[in-house]
């Protein structure tokens, strides 16, 4: 007699098999998605300015169902994928809440990376076990910190993957099912992230060259009219946007070029971010792909991969700063690498010889071009990688940290040129290499990450982060003076909806290149933005510049700003370019603007090793009378010598807040 599972058919046993896997398949996500989570409260406040600040701002204006604007101006942003998924977050509670749910939404999205990756290594025919390691590397890539941030990349790489293996099965298995799947992915991706417009481009080659291969052009073209004739639609309606509306936010891209060492320095750096080991044959496995393809699908992994690195690689040397290492725009392509290489091994490990020349010359680059020169702070602003690298020098040292990184490079290159002559242990020990490489790099990033945004919160966060909000002074004013620093404006952007309006003095800049009122001042000290004076609560910037107001209170303060409250029109009493709020003389040659009514003299103290005021050069300390001579605005240049460093700012001395006493002018 059959008892319990022994009374179970075969044919049940059989089914309940898939169900276990998918059990095991989502109880494994939840523990990435767990661990992503934990990782992305590290975390602590936006510091990657300004397209943290810019997309949270996007998510509130959609949230109140403001449209795409940004303090009160359209910011003409096509990527509006990510605010419009976050626009619900942004309204929930406070910001802090609000930000941890929308840090929460990045990380599901990254975890769900794995699936994507898992899939297209299954369709080239690798198998389960490396398949789910290639799944794995998809998610202890070092641009995993990203899930930590309020930016696209975490929306944006799982439909990039996603929108990879669509095409293949649009390219293998040209369906109108497939064909739409394709072309809503990619359209998907290209709304989260705008330089991933190039996947359209990439089947577009992808199936000219398959085409061409199996001598039937035509025949390919023919049943991929559907994708081709959206695309087409899609660039004539893309240029008709732009026609009317311009290029908004991307207006830069009038002005392209091409830095042929920008891209050497991203392919650099690409090759330590996908671990190393793997690299060599990640490479013979693309050009088996495109070359000797045994089916169409591997035919459709080789160049749909191949363009898009040649996509993604020419926008990363053309966009933006391309004297940093352009990381962040690769990083798709990691996991991709990781099924490449699979690919080859599965092949039997062609081109051995070839493999280990390619190994030797990584392991050659590794020692000509040190690392250290590229992880500075400033310089690696778009590389997790460098970030590791940077946190690797803080730990041991700038040579150290430079001897231990090319020592691992090199291991791993010798490791990955001995492979093809080991090919059943070269698969393990390869992709377990690239792993703990990768999760380390990730381990490292997040950790300066977490030391980065730490210093900026402490430096110019109170304890309450949204302490203009909870002053409850109606909408207000970020008022930006002469030597300002835009990270701290945008922290304080960032965490007050309240604050609304970005006002700049003369000298000052705005934070960013968004919505903000160049002001001007009249002769009784008046602020007025277009002619109109302006009202509203102010907080005022004190970094490197001091504003007193006249007939106004400060009803709140950070550690550099004070949120003032003028009755009536703001009015500026005091405008000492080049002297912080705290009296450190931090800015040279400066200047002290000052209005009044009434004549008299000005009495300010100085103290420093060589301070030039008034005619008279000060080595030392002096109390100095400024005569003011008429009603208005008066002005007293000063310079100092900016010779030492004093709490991590360098200074020529210190000021006093100048005293007005009234009476004649001597």
């Amino acid at each position: 007699m059959l008892t319990g599972m022994d009374a179970v058919s075969p044919r049940l046993r059989a089914s309940a098999l898939p169900y276990s896997r998918v059990g095991a398949v989502c109880l494994a996500l939840a523990g990435a998605f767990a661990a992503r989570l934990s990782l992305a409260w590290l975390h602590a406040t936006p510091d990657y300015f300004p397209d943290e600040y810019l997309y949270a701002a996007l998510g509130r204006s959609l949230g109140n169902l403001d449209g795409a604007s940004v303090r009160g101006g359209a910011a003409h942003f096509p990527a509006l994928l990510q605010p419009l998924l976050t626009a619900l977050p942004w309204r929930v509670g406070s910001v802090e809440t609000a930000f941890r749910l929308v840090q929460g939404l990045n990380a599901a999205a990254f975890t769900l990376a794995a699936i994507p990756a898992y899939a297209i290594a299954r369709r080239v025919g690798v198998a389960r076990t490396p398949a789910l390691a290639v799944a794995a590397l998809a998610l202890v890539v070092p641009d995993g910190v990203y899930a930590g941030f309020v930016l696209a990349e975490p929306i944006a790489y799982p439909l990039a993957l996603a929108a990879i293996w669509a095409g293949m099965r649009a390219l293998d298995e040209p369906r109108p099912r497939t064909q739409a799947a394709f072309l809503a992915l990619a359209g998907l991706a290209t709304l989260a992230r705008l330089q991933l417009a190039a996947l359209f481009l990439c089947f577009v080659v992808a199936a000219v060259a398959i085409g061409l291969r199996e001598r039937g052009l035509l025949g390919m073209l023919r049943r991929q009219r559907l994708l081709l004739g959206a695309g087409a639609l899609g660039a004539i309606a893309a240029g008709v946007v732009v026609a009317v509306r311009g290029l908004g936010y991307y207006a830069g891209a009038r002005h392209l070029h091409f830095a042929p060492a920008a891209f050497g320095r991203n392919a650099t750096v690409l090759l330590y971010a996908g671990g190393w080991a793997i690299m060599p044959g990640a490479l013979i496995g693309v050009w088996c792909a495109v070359a000797r393809p045994r089916t169409r699908a591997e035919a459709a992994f080789g160049w749909l991969t191949a363009s898009f690195v040649a996509a993604l690689g020419v926008e990363a040397s053309v966009w933006g700063d391309t004297s940093l290492v352009q990381e962040r725009y690769l990083f798709y392509l990691l996991p991709l690498a990781a099924v490449a290489f699979c690919l080859q091994a599965v092949r039997g490990w062609p081109y051995a010889r070839a493999q280990a020349l390619l190994a030797a010359g990584l392991l050659l680059l590794s020692v000509r071009v040190p690392l250290s020169g590229w992880a500075t702070q400033g310089s690696d602003d778009h590389s997790p990688f460098l970030y590791a690298v940077q946190r690797l020098e803080l730990a041991l040292g700038t040579s150290s940290a430079g001897f231990v990184v090319a020592g691992l490079a090199a291991a791993l290159a010798l490791a990955a040129a001995a492979g093809p002559w080991r090919p059943r242990l070269a698969l393990p020990v390869l992709l377990g290499l690239a792993l703990a490489a990768s999760a380390a790099s990730l381990a490292g990033a997040t950790a300066l990450d977490r030391l980065n945004s730490t210093t900026l919160a402490h430096r110019y966060l109170p304890d309450n982060r949204s302490w203009v909000d909870d002053a409850h002074v109606g909408d207000a004013t970020l008022l930006e003076a002469a030597g300002n620093r835009p990270s701290d404006g945008e922290e304080q952007l960032f965490w007050n909806r309240s604050l609304r309006h970005v006002a700049v003095l003369p000298g000052g800049s705005p934070p960013d290149r968004l919505e903000a009122a160049n002001l001007s001042i009249d002769r009784r000290g008046v602020l007025r933005d277009h002619g109109r004076p302006l009202r509203r609560a102010l907080v005022v910037d004190e970094y490197a510049s001091t504003v007193e107001l006249r007939d106004a209170r400060v009803v709140a303060r950070a550690p550099r700003d004070r949120l003032v409250v003028p009755d009536g029109p703001a009015r500026l009493r005091l405008y000492i370019l080049g002297r912080s709020g705290d009296g450190m003389l931090i800015g040279s040659p400066g200047v002290i603007l000052f209005w009044t009514e009434r004549t008299g003299v000005l009495v300010v103290h100085v103290r420093g090793r060589s301070i030039r005021i008034g005619g008279r050069t000060v080595h030392g300390a002096a109390t100095l009378r400024l005569p003011v001579c008429r009603a208005g605005r008066s002005a007293s240049p000063f310079t100092a010598k900016i010779d030492r460093v004093v709490a991590g700012r360098p200074t020529g001395g210190t000021m006093s807040l100048p005293r007005f006493v009234p009476g004649p002018c001597r």
